[in-house]
């Protein structure tokens, strides 16, 4: 529907109509761009590389094959690690992104 068969006739309502669009709009950018989030972080060796969604999803893990000579407890205490940094770095990604609209 074209926006010029949306309005009223009543300049305030239009107004008020013409706002809750471009908000609208404006909504569904930051939503798109919110869903584009990721964090990233390494293990301090280098050796475990992870990637997340902004909700702290795993989407990627790299696993250097030196790491392999470390013992399983240290490789995951190294992948956990790196995972709670990736989560850390998306939460501040998002904000970045939402904070204009907070």
């Amino acid at each position: 529907m074209a926006e010029r068969d949306l309005r009223t006739g009543d300049l305030e309502l239009d107004r008020v109509m013409a706002e809750f669009r471009a908000n609208s709009r404006e909504f569904s950018d930051v939503m798109a761009q919110v869903g584009d989030v990721t964090g990233e972080a390494a293990s301090r060796d280098g050796k475990i590389s992870v990637r997340v969604t902004a909700t702290g999803q795993l989407t990627g893990l790299r696993i250097d094959p030196r790491a392999m000579r470390m013992g399983s407890q240290e490789l995951a205490e190294a992948i956990l690690e790196a995972s709670r940094r990736a989560t850390e770095d998306a939460a501040r990604r998002l904000m970045e992104v939402t904070r204009p609209y907070l």
